[in-house]
């Protein structure tokens, strides 16, 4: 599965094959959705999820639900020989395409407007995104090769790697070079910055949330961990893991991140509870894993 979202009240799985599925609460198992191409990507728009399709074809195709339960074809974007690595949906009506060679604005008319990127997107997969007026941030997770984080200016299409190395290797409170990032959100109690959620597991883990205001970039939360694998290797020496992040929100004026051993609300002064993750139940051969977020 390479999205989800859960809206109208049903859980929407995207898988990178291009399927579609849908999930009640409830439910015991996935109900396909039958589109015209497979789906690219997978977002929210006025309450519907939203989708693009079009891999093979010379446009992508924006679809959103209707309330009926069809899919209605928003607008059409001609391609230009790139690849589509996002989409994304503003709450204005707004609907932002990225390739790897530009930035696509459609609005709620069907009008669009493109800008090349100035500038190179690092490999990876595109975990979360969030826009401001001028910017679209991309949250990349490149495992091993780490990712981190991008911003795209609307209007020149520069790419500005967002980051703060340390004197080491893979040292610092985000590392572009060894930090995947899974989660971007707007700090509940100050929108003007930027709560990143890091995290990667590969032999051993590590992770962290990471505050970025402006120029200034430090950690916010982080937690000693031990996986199978860390226990042996640091045996004789003190851990060096962190607990890993694959999802961060904001609700109730707390941050809510995905921690590989359970569900942390953090405060603003980076405190931290933590709930262990309700049982994963298999459906329509994935799992998944139901809590309430108070």
């Amino acid at each position: 599965m390479i999205r989800a979202v859960f809206v109208d009240g049903r859980l929407w799985l995207l898988s990178d094959a291009g399927e579609l599925s849908a999930i009640e609460p409830s439910g015991s198992e996935r109900e396909p959705q039958h589109l015209p191409e497979p789906a690219l990507d997978l977002c929210v728009s006025h309450g519907q999820p939203q989708v693009v399709t079009g891999e093979e074809a010379t446009a992508w195709t924006i679809r959103t639900r209707a309330a009926n339960g069809t899919w209605a074809t928003t607008g059409d974007v001609p391609r230009h020989d790139d690849r589509l690595i996002a989409m994304r949906c503003a709450d204005s009506g707004m609907t932002t395409l990225l390739s790897h060679t530009r930035l696509i604005e459609m609005d709620g008319q069907g009008r669009t407007r493109s800008v090349d990127l100035q500038g190179t997107l690092p490999p990876g997969i595109v975990s979360a995104t969030y826009d401001d007026e001028g910017a679209l941030y991309v949250a990349i997770n490149g495992g091993e090769w780490g990712g981190g984080l991008q911003r795209i200016d609307r209007l020149t299409g520069t790419v500005t790697p967002i980051e703060r190395k340390g004197a080491d290797i893979c040292s610092g409170p985000l590392n572009g070079a060894c930090d995947p990032v899974n989660g971007i959100t707007a700090e509940p109690w100050n929108p003007r910055c930027l709560a990143v959620a890091v995290g990667l597991v590969h032999m051993m883990a590590h992770g962290r949330i990471v505050q970025v205001c402006g120029n200034d970039i430090r950690e916010l939360y982080a937690k000693p961990y031990v996986s199978a694998f860390g226990a042996e290797f640091f045996r004789n020496a003190p851990s060096k893991e962190t607990t890993p992040f694959f999802g961060l929100i904001a609700s109730g004026g707390s941050l809510w991140a995905a921690g590989t051993d359970g569900l942390y609300r953090i405060d603003a002064s980076g405190k931290a509870t933590m709930r262990p993750l309700p049982a994963f139940k298999t459906i329509g051969g994935g799992s998944r894993s139901a809590s309430t977020i108070r």
